[in-house]
């Protein structure tokens, strides 16, 4: 299983993957922005097999070992069903079911999760999911060639609930529920693509005037940057914009590929 660092531009993150806990330790360059990078961890498919490592123990209260059983038999519903018997999981057993239920049951998943996020719910801070499943996370699409895979973590969250009102056509409540949490790299892709898809252009740009070509998240942001501002006639701006975003060839082939169809719809060819 690989972990990665979460990178802030001035300094790092850590993450203690037995307590599920992060950090952050200050760096000397001057703040810019956010940026993160990829995590490889089991995803929902894996979440009961990760809750039967460890056993609730004779002293645990009744709930938690029911939240545990319920986990462990994979089922969605009985994770909600549990949440309504003891209310003090309500939160936790929104997220879990919400994610276990992505594949299966997407409106369904969109309520759980949207209500995680609107209501402050933590993740990462979570005891019952710090207990059970330190590990979990999930992979979350942000565009074309873009996917990231994170720990089960409020942005994360955030992210995945954006995509699936995406899908559903409610661009208008995908950007609300990215407005509620922390402006990480990924998130600023998924809200400038976001706006882009709404027609809110002159958001978009002023989303992303000091983003820089970092790596794929960034690049594909730069790209969407670009469809904004040949959208609002600024064309020259937006070639120049494409051409930071086609700077380094060692991005991936997806999103070189879909910044060079946006540049060639301006009429700029190889």
């Amino acid at each position: 299983m690989h972990r990665h660092a979460l990178v802030y531009s001035d300094g790092n993150w850590w993450y203690d993957p037995l307590s599920n806990e992060f950090g952050f330790r200050l760096g000397g360059r001057e703040t810019r922005e956010w940026t993160d990078t990829t995590w490889e961890f089991p995803g929902p498919d894996e979440y009961a097999g990760l809750a039967t490592r460890t056993d609730p123990g004779w002293f645990a209260r009744a709930g938690e070992k029911a939240m545990h059983t319920a986990v462990v038999t994979g089922d969605p519903h009985a994770i909600d069903v549990t949440a309504g018997q003891h209310p003090q999981y309500r939160n936790t057993a929104d997220v879990l079911a919400g994610l276990m239920s992505l594949e299966s049951r997407r409106t369904y998943a969109s309520e759980l999760l949207s209500r995680s996020v609107v209501g402050g719910f933590e993740p990462k801070d979570d005891p019952f999911i710090k207990k059970y499943m330190p590990d979990a996370g999930l992979v979350v699409p942000i565009a074309p060639g873009v996917a990231v895979t994170l720990p089960i973590m409020r942005v994360a969250i955030a992210l995945t609930v954006a995509e699936l009102h995406q899908e559903q056509g409610n661009l208008d409540t995908a950007i609300e529920i990215l407005e509620l949490v922390n402006r990480t790299t990924h998130v600023a892709l998924s809200m400038v693509e976001v706006l882009c898809a709404a027609g809110r252009f002159d958001e978009a740009i002023a989303l992303t005037t000091t983003t820089l070509n970092d790596d794929d998240v960034t690049a594909m942001t730069l790209t969407y940057r670009g469809i904004a501002l040949r959208e609002t006639g600024r064309t020259e701006e937006a070639r120049a914009t494409l051409a930071r975003a086609l700077g380094y060839d060692s991005r991936s082939e997806s999103v070189l590929t879909f910044a060079r169809i946006v540049r060639s719809s301006m009429g700029e060819n190889e």
